[in-house]
């Protein structure tokens, strides 16, 4: 029996051992091959099919890559490649798995120029036609003849063959035609030029005014090609582009006539008012004393026209031809008490101001955070204190008044005023609050005070 159960064993190994031979798709510089075996990862398939790796060669997947039962292998293999350059006379090998010859040139720092000849094995072949597959390749560059053509202004750095510089340049597609400019002879050997400047003959067109001028130039500035056109700039003349600039590419050019005249302008210079007290005039009255008059002040501006019409005025210098008189203006000292009849009978004033009024209360119109129920004079916000401007209030706290209307009053308190205008503010509760906003007669009560503002700020 333990025999037995041996054989079994045995056989069942050997069963394993066969059952583990599978196929792997190997795919080898491009040919699709399919290689039996029971190795586990890519590099020991390859192994096993007797192929060796070299570090250049390219493997995907890597070689310690773990294949499944059914694996796919790549494997492109590198070529021995030689580069030879003629200019510098430069050889380098090295191995590589590219195929398209740029590539492989920029791997040898070899740059291919427009015009360079690359030669595989000794043919003509294009740069970016994939190569053959072969275990090595010989690359052959022949440059062509470099130089600097500077055309119309742009430079280039080409590659032509050729044995004159004007084959060379017809050989490019640019060959230099009658009426064009060049700065070397076409017949100059093309090995011995570095550099040459071409302008192309382009048609010009020569606006003057309301005037044309067609012409045919290869010239290198604007006014080369005016003077050719027998078109000249005279005094401030200008042409658009300027002179010195590059004939344009759409060859059009404006001459603009320029002319300059100067002008003398008057204008009036204000005088000033200087008030002076009048003892005779009463309070809030005013009288000219002695009028004012207007200086004179002369301007002297540079006028610029351009092809007749003005576009530009500069002044140059401004002076004074005639000073400003200084106007005197009287104003009343004179204090006269009146009588206003009013509901509380009848008071005493002795100066009345037109002012626009309006009024407010402790907490406003409810818009406010916070309430103020004081004044700046230490009296209760309510009927029967005003508040004024703070210039008005230096002068007038604790004075009395009368406002049609609304009743005595005192002023006891401080607003922001309405810029321009004679303000003041009527005081409430916020119970009794009535909304103001009109002009009135602010009534000044007597007694007269010692110091009086005889020109209201």
């Amino acid at each position: 029996m333990g025999w037995l159960s041996l054989a079994c064993l045995l056989l069942g190994l050997g069963l394993l051992y066969a059952g583990s031979l599978r196929p792997v798709q190997l795919t080898l510089d491009g040919q699709p091959l399919t290689v039996r075996s029971r190795a586990l990862t890519a590099g020991g398939v390859l192994r096993g099919a007797g192929l060796t790796l070299r570090a250049e060669d390219r493997l995907t997947p890597p070689p310690q890559t773990f294949l499944g039962w059914q694996g796919q292998l790549r494997l492109e293999r590198a070529s021995w490649v030689q580069v030879w350059s003629e200019q510098g006379a430069t050889s380098r090998g090295f191995w590589s798995v590219e195929r398209r010859p740029g590539n492989l040139l920029l791997q040898a720092g070899v740059k291919l120029y427009p015009g360079d000849v690359l030669r595989w094995n000794g043919r003509m072949w294009d740069a970016g036609a994939p190569l053959p597959p072969a275990p090595s390749y010989f690359l052959q560059v022949t440059p062509a003849h470099r130089f600097v053509l500077v055309e119309n202004g742009r430079a280039q750095t080409l590659a032509a063959s050729g044995a004159t510089l004007g084959a060379g340049l017809w050989g490019l597609g640019r060959p230099v035609t009658p009426g064009d400019w060049a700065s070397l002879p076409l017949e100059s050997a093309l090995p011995a030029v570095s550099a040459v400047t071409v302008r192309r003959a382009v048609p010009v067109t020569i606006l003057v005014g309301e005037k044309t001028v067609e012409a045919l130039s290869a010239a290198g500035t604007v006014g080369e090609a005016l003077a050719q056109a027998g078109v000249a700039l005279q005094g401030l003349d200008y042409a658009v582009p300027a002179e010195d600039a590059p004939l344009p590419a759409d060859g059009n050019i404006r001459v603009v006539r320029v002319r300059e005249e100067i002008v003398l302008t008057q204008s009036s210079l204000p005088f000033e008012s200087e008030y002076v007290p009048d003892p005779d005039l009463e309070l809030d009255q005013r009288r000219v004393v002695e009028a004012g008059q207007y200086g004179v002040a002369v301007t002297r501006q540079r006028v610029r026209f351009e092809d007749g019409q003005e576009v530009s005025r500069q002044e140059e210098q401004t002076w004074t031809a005639a000073e400003a008189v200084t106007q005197k203006v009287g104003y009343g000292t004179k204090v006269v008490v009146r009588t206003v009849q009013t509901e509380a009978g009848t008071l005493e004033y002795w100066r009345a101001v037109t002012v626009y009024a309006t009024s407010y209360s402790p907490c406003g119109l409810g818009n406010v955070t916070k309430c103020y129920y004081g004044t700046s004079l230490g009296l209760k916000v309510q009927r029967g204190v005003i508040g004024v401007t703070n210039k008005w209030y230096r002068w007038m706290a604790g004075q009395g008044v009368y406002v049609p209307g609304y009743g005595k009053a005192v002023i006891a308190d401080i607003g922001a005023g309405i810029p321009g205008r004679y303000w003041i503010d009527l005081g409430f509760t916020d119970a009794d609050l009535e909304l103001w906003h009109q002009d009135v007669v602010l009534y000044f009560l007597t007694p007269v005070p010692d110091q009086i503002p005889y020109i209201l700020p």
